[in-house]
């Protein structure tokens, strides 16, 4: 049976791509599965997961529900393949910065927070983590790797500090980095609710803490 991928409101099938280099075809069906997932994305950290629907997608990129489920047979299915992309990005500029010294590695791992701030957004953890029990379980799954690779990487900068003694400080490195973390985490949903921006000053207090 013939698969149909719906785009632009158009139908068209596999076969009406056959003229086209396998590259090209390829790359055709990426650009759009990147699409899909750069407003889902969107739609996670402003809304929430359970907040939207494929008609939200489809809508803006002017295509049908079903070509969304041509690259992703479930909602569960999209949400989990997101997460691994922006872990993907992270694990990726997380080994770009190991050139750098450790104060600029954590203030690094600090800034991807003040991006997200800058975006009014909120990062994974926060956006999903309030709905964890109702997601689905292979978000879990993602969710609890990103949220562990998140606080491995901060780990492992603090210990280099304090092994260069570029850092000093009295807590254990574990309790250290759940401080950092849910101190940039808390000033990300505070300025969504009370509009209050402190994220800068959960930075110096940070970069000094260390």
């Amino acid at each position: 049976m013939m698969q149909e991928i719906e785009l632009d409101s158009y139908s068209f099938s596999k076969s009406m791509f056959a003229y086209l280099p396998t590259s090209k075809y390829l790359g055709f069906m990426s650009d759009t599965k990147e699409k899909i997932m750069d407003i889902a994305e969107e739609l996670i950290r402003t809304k929430g997961y359970h907040a939207f629907s494929y008609k939200d997608i489809s809508s803006p990129l002017n295509i049908r529900n079903a070509a969304i489920h041509y690259h992703f047979s479930t909602k569960a299915d999209l949400g989990a393949a997101v997460i691994e992309r922006v872990m993907s990005r992270y694990q990726d500029r997380s080994q770009a910065a190991e050139v750098l010294s450790v104060k600029e590695q954590l203030q690094q791992f600090i800034d991807i927070y003040e991006e997200t701030n800058a975006h009014n957004h909120v990062c994974f953890v926060g956006a999903l983590g309030p709905a964890y029990q109702t997601l689905p379980e292979k978000m879990q799954t993602e969710l609890r790797k990103a949220a562990k690779q998140t606080k491995g990487r901060l780990i492992e900068i603090l210990k280099l500090g304090l092994e260069s003694g570029e850092f000093t400080f009295d807590e254990p490195v574990s309790e250290k980095a759940d401080l950092i973390i849910t101190s940039l985490l808390a000033s990300l949903i505070l300025k969504r609710v009370s509009g209050d921006n402190i994220i800068n000053s959960i930075t110096k207090n940070i970069m000094a803490s260390v």
